[in-house]
């Protein structure tokens, strides 16, 4: 088993190796193939795309409630708009319907199972800890009927009021040990307070014994943060400042020792990682020349990016960059999902599917790694 493990992986690698010469070719007449919104457009027919099975793992749904949440709290913290609503019109629409659009879509395109969360601020976007916890049981009960609503169809994970940290643990083993969730999705920081701080250690330490994910979702950076984009509201939200915070934010999850405490918790980021496989061999570099703390790791900063965390396809990517994440996270570190209904569908799936990789790879990440890590 060991042997064919190992051979499994230097092919790998050797398609890996000739990526770059395929890319080109992989993207369709090199640069000429570009739809109207900047994307790739591919041509990969829909039996093709229907053809894999995928599971996919970043996937939102919204009530009234909800979509309100999102408004109210942009005009209660004053954070200007990073997207632009015209440019996702149609996404809004979208997140509280099931049947109209979302399970049609699903088996157009070979989904044959979603796990749902809600989407930002989410349970985040309370304004104080009462209101979370009681709002957050509201909302994960809403989410187990649902997903009870079309069998197999659905699997979900929990928002957590992390406004109250024990609060917030004590949430997450009910909706797993009750409810069935597979994990917990947190929309970046609450109030800005990151999750390193050791008041909400409580929640890694619940995650470990559950051994169960944390999905860490992107979110706004703080005002002071934000500063840095200045005249340029076009490298706010998903162009930049969205992957910056939440790279930013697991940095300093690792940094703190969190998975030195519990080495079996687990963190999941989308959008391929937000560009920390990318950077492994300079993480490394980086922390032996910084100023520390006084804190120690016990491990390099790239051992925990590969040993702690899980990645996904969330968003719209290019070929390449998925053959980078596959190469530097291990094929079984590497899980499908899609962002619906935030992306063009049609353009992510043809990305995935014109990624040079080996029939086993593509199996894995499309539906295997999550079968396997979130239990499914």
């Amino acid at each position: 088993m060991d042997e064919q493990k190992r051979m499994g992986r230097r092919e790998f690698l050797g398609k890996a190796a000739v990526a770059a010469m395929m890319v080109p070719a992989v993207l369709g007449a090199g640069s000429g193939n570009i739809g109207a919104q900047g994307q790739a457009s591919g041509d990969v027919g829909d039996k093709a795309r229907a053809k894999i099975k995928k599971i996919a793992i970043e996937e939102h749904w919204a009530n009234q409630e909800l979509n309100e949440l999102r408004i109210e709290w942009g005009k209660r913290t004053g954070y200007p708009t990073t997207v632009d609503p015209k440019a996702i019109g149609y996404s809004f629409p979208r997140t509280p319907d099931f049947e109209k659009f979302r399970i049609p879509f699903m088996d157009e395109f070979g989904i044959a199972m979603q796990v749902i969360s809600t989407g930002s601020p989410g349970v985040q976007g309370f304004a104080d800890a009462q209101s979370a916890v009681a709002k957050a049981k509201k909302i994960n009960d809403a989410q187990a009927e649902t997903i009870a609503k079309y069998p197999g169809r659905f699997a979900g994970f929990a928002g957590l009021p992390t406004q109250d940290p024990k609060a917030a643990a004590d949430e997450l083993e009910r909706a797993v040990k009750q409810l069935g969730f597979k994990g917990a999705m947190i929309q970046g920081s609450t109030n800005w307070e990151y999750l390193d701080a050791e008041k909400y250690w409580v929640i890694w330490e619940r995650a470990a014994a559950l051994e169960v994910p944390i999905y860490l979702h992107v979110q706004e950076p703080s005002f002071d943060s934000a500063k840095v984009y200045a005249g340029h509201p076009e490298l706010t939200g998903a162009t930049w400042a969205w992957g910056v915070e939440t790279g930013t934010h697991a940095l300093r999850i690792i940094n703190a020792g969190v998975f030195d405490a519990f080495p079996k918790a687990t963190l999941i980021l989308g959008h391929l990682g937000e560009t920390l496989p990318y950077l492994l061999g300079r993480l490394d570099e980086g922390y032996v020349m910084a100023a520390k703390s006084g804190r120690k790791l016990q491990k390099r900063l790239s051992d925990y990016v590969r040993s702690n965390i899980l990645v996904t396809t969330s968003g719209l990517y290019r070929p390449e960059a998925l053959v980078c994440a596959i190469s530097a996270m291990g094929e079984d570190r590497v899980l499908y999902a899609m962002d619906y209904p935030f992306v063009q569908p049609k353009d992510s799936i043809d990305c995935f599917e014109s990624t040079p990789m080996s029939d086993e790879v593509r199996e894995k990440i499309s539906h295997l790694n999550a079968k396997r890590w979130l239990k499914l």
